[in-house]
């Protein structure tokens, strides 16, 4: 999962992460990256298809961080929660292009 936020001072950041809980209200992201208190922050999250004949879900989300947890001792703890502003979701689709191929086939 990546993501990015500016900062007050025009400055923009990116980072990786791992979603811990996800839902329609905001999402709770592990990093080492913590985003500051209150910024603006754009992450995508793609969910792997589970067949070949679909394509991967994005989810997109622009939210606002809530709040942050630094861990010290184990830093692969560390995270922040985001308030979702709003949500897309895309994919998960029939991949009409290999039903076309195999209609060709058929013939």
């Amino acid at each position: 999962m990546l993501f990015s936020w500016g900062e007050e001072r025009g400055i923009h950041s990116n980072g990786a992460g791992v979603t811990r809980d996800m839902n329609t209200k905001g999402v709770f992201v592990y990093s080492r990256a913590l985003p500051p208190k209150n910024a603006s922050v754009d992450m995508e999250v793609t969910i792997p298809a589970l067949r070949e004949d679909v394509t991967p879900v994005r989810i997109h989300v622009r939210g606002r961080i809530v709040r942050t947890e630094s861990n010290t001792v184990d830093p692969v703890h560390s995270g922040f929660a985001i308030i979702s502003e709003s949500t897309i979701l895309r994919g998960g689709e029939h991949d009409d292009r290999e039903e076309g191929k195999h209609s060709r086939n058929r013939r």
